[in-house]
């Protein structure tokens, strides 16, 4: 199971390395525009919004492969580890259900995206042993 969680975690980090770069990187680029639903005026209105989002995302994605190398490759207790994947793949999952909660159906893909694979490392991270 360790090996399924280090994968599902890292599939979360990657995930979010990925929104930073488009959000804080390519924002107003056409083809960023297009995943995100949003004219070239509303990209430009949102650009330092997206920015400050991309920069969040960035955050969760190296607290999470700082948990994974906590908790497999160090001699760290376990505890620090599972802590820090614990409140990085939970943020990434949270933030998934406002995403779905305020935007709906139309998010759906954005919703898979970026929670479903956090979910599942972190319901293998808390299973009862």
């Amino acid at each position: 199971m360790d090996i399924t969680i280090q994968i599902l975690a890292g599939i979360g980090a990657f995930m979010h390395i990925v929104f930073f770069v488009f959000e804080s990187i390519l924002w107003t680029t056409p083809a960023v525009r297009k995943i995100f639903q949003q004219t070239e005026a509303d990209a430009k209105t949102t650009r330092l919004m997206a920015l400050n989002q991309g920069y969040y995302n960035l955050f969760l994605a190296i607290a999470t492969i700082a948990g994974i190398w906590l908790l497999f490759y160090t001699t760290t207790s376990q505890a620090v580890g599972s802590a820090v994947l614990t409140v990085s793949l939970g943020s990434m999952v949270g933030a998934a259900l406002v995403l779905l909660f305020s935007a709906g159906a139309k998010m759906i893909r954005g919703v898979i995206l970026q929670g479903l694979a956090p979910a599942i490392a972190l319901a293998l991270l808390w299973r009862p042993l």
